[in-house]
């Protein structure tokens, strides 16, 4: 645990500023200088190491045996702005550490370990998950938009398409990572069991009403746009309370027009953002939302993303589960409300995803802290879970 926290902590000066926040953003030279020192670190840790024509980091730790199935572990290392010390970086120092272990207690494997440091797993202008979307082939290299847009970080087509993983051979996909809300932390809790990746959908809500001179317009003969998308706001915020089962909506971004004083708003155009492990219950909540939304303005929605919620292989969440019982730690099965780079890995092989606490749920930030005993628990389901599945046929 020692090794682990060392090199933790080394890593993650990469991209910090003086006062702690991490800034290694994708297409940056400091995620560029994180790229070369975690492919030493992997051969560090005695695996067979290469760096992708997207940016993926990769160590192998063979098992030596012919068409052997491979566990995939692993996470990202690029940051937001101002970033923590252990959103992404985490499972991947947890990754090679777990399979140092493996090298050092000299395990007999069945299957190969291959640790992926992603690149680009945070929102950016190629898209979120870049790197895992490149190894599972889903970028959109028929677009000769986004080929100029990859070009411009230095992407070829040929470089994305280079970036292919064969996953004929994929037994799982496993990541260790901080939760990023507080609801283990809340409530004493060592491990989430994550059960899925929800589902994301944004809409273009556009709000009408009529422009007048704010002095001379009373309020009975006010048709204000801004005032209605607010009352859409709160409708939207009370009916996602009612609907529970960890369905979340947000409107984060809002834009009034004309943008005047002294001018009653004509437009309002906002972006609702609502997430859920079930398609049914976004189905249902949208529904609802457009219908209580057209009694109460002129309004327009249209749907401009879309992302299917991703469920975790019921036998991966078996397996942390049992770790979790043989280790007594506290634990509860949940949805992950984050997008990982899971969402790519899972078009081609199962996954699974460990969670331990974020203090005070924080993440994003500086101030982004994991207690260690929480850590050295994650790694060690994680160990426990990898065992499983080398003993498995």
């Amino acid at each position: 645990m020692d090794r682990m926290k060392e090199k933790l902590f080394e890593l993650a000066k990469i991209g910090q500023d003086s006062e702690g926040g991490i800034s290694r953003v994708f297409g940056s030279e400091a995620m560029k200088e994180g790229q070369q020192a975690v492919e030493k670190y992997f051969c560090e840790c005695g695996l067979k190491t290469w760096t992708d024509s997207a940016g993926n980091v990769h160590g192998v730790l063979s098992s030596g045996r012919e068409n052997a199935k491979e566990i995939f572990i692993g996470s990202h290392i690029d940051t937001v702005r101002q970033g923590g010390i252990f959103d992404g970086l985490l499972g991947v120092v947890a990754g090679a550490e777990t399979a140092a272990r493996l090298l050092r207690e000299k395990v007999t494997l069945t299957k190969d370990v291959h640790i992926i440091a992603t690149n680009g797993e945070e929102g950016n202008e190629l898209g979120g998950t870049f790197g895992s979307r490149a190894m599972m082939g889903l970028l959109p290299v028929d677009s000769k938009e986004y080929l100029e847009k990859a070009a411009s970080f230095g992407f070829s087509k040929e470089d994305l398409l280079k970036a292919s993983l064969n996953t004929d051979r994929a037994a799982c996909y496993l990541e260790l990572h901080i939760e990023q809300g507080p609801t283990l932390y809340k409530h004493k809790e060592q491990i989430g069991i994550v059960t899925g990746i929800v589902g994301l959908r944004r809409y273009q809500v556009t709000v009408y009403g009529i422009s007048n001179h704010a002095g001379t317009t009373m309020m009975e003969d006010r048709e204000d746009a801004l005032v209605a998308a607010s009352r859409i706001i709160l409708m939207g915020d009370e009916l996602a309370r009612k609907a529970g089962h960890h369905l979340v909506e947000t409107v984060g971004v809002m834009k009034v027009y004309p943008c005047s004083a002294p001018v009653i708003p004509n437009r309002v155009e906002m972006i609702l953002e609502i997430r859920n492990e079930e398609e049914t219950l976004m189905d249902d909540f949208m529904a609802e939302f457009t219908q209580q939304a057209e009694s109460m303005a002129r309004v327009k929605i249209e749907p401009i993303v879309a992302k299917a919620p991703v469920k975790c292989r019921e036998e991966l969440v078996n397996f942390i589960e049992k770790a979790c019982k043989e280790e007594a730690v506290r634990y509860r099965r949940m949805p992950s409300g984050a997008t990982h780079d899971g969402n790519a890995m899972a078009v081609k092989m199962p996954v699974g995803m460990i969670f331990v606490p974020s203090k005070d749920g924080i993440s994003h930030s500086k101030d982004e802290w994991t207690e260690w005993k929480d850590i050295e628990c994650g790694m060690e389901v994680l160990w426990k879970v990898l065992l499983l599945l080398e003993k498995e046929e």
